[in-house]
């Protein structure tokens, strides 16, 4: 009799091990898939807004950028629309650009934002680390 008990306590043990297993559920991480990196450099003192939203459709990833700031971003690999517009700061009316790209996986992309009026001619050469004329 006392074999039995004990059979059925390990019986009941395991069941209880098993069904508890189940009640519970782990989250997988998501598979990251391929990206891309976008630096985003604005050496304008003004300020910018830039859509990128996926060509075949889906919701627009926005950035705004102040004045001498820099973003960044990780995108999906892919095709993309984007849409580039010049907003406070500028002297004249919001000014919007819109183009298409294709962003390679595991590839930067570094992205820089300028006005005519932003800098010197040789401010932006030596931005790239280029060291411009005196």
């Amino acid at each position: 009799m006392r074999e039995l008990y004990s059979d059925l306590a390990r019986l009941v043990g395991l069941g209880l091990m098993l069904t508890m297993g189940g009640c519970t559920a782990v989250r997988q991480p998501a598979a990251a898939g391929p990206v891309a990196h976008v630096v985003v450099v604005n050496l304008s003192d003004s300020e910018w807004q830039i859509a990128i939203a996926p060509a075949g459709g889906g919701e627009a990833r926005v950035l705004r950028l102040q004045a001498r700031a820099s973003q960044k971003v990780e995108l999906s690999a892919g095709d993309y629309a984007i849409e580039q517009t010049l907003l406070a700061g500028n002297p004249g009316p919001a000014s919007t650009r819109r183009l298409s790209a294709k962003l390679d996986p595991g590839q930067t992309y570094r992205w820089r934002l300028v006005t005519l009026l932003s800098a010197l001619p040789g401010d932006i050469g030596r931005e790239r680390g280029d060291p411009g004329r005196e």
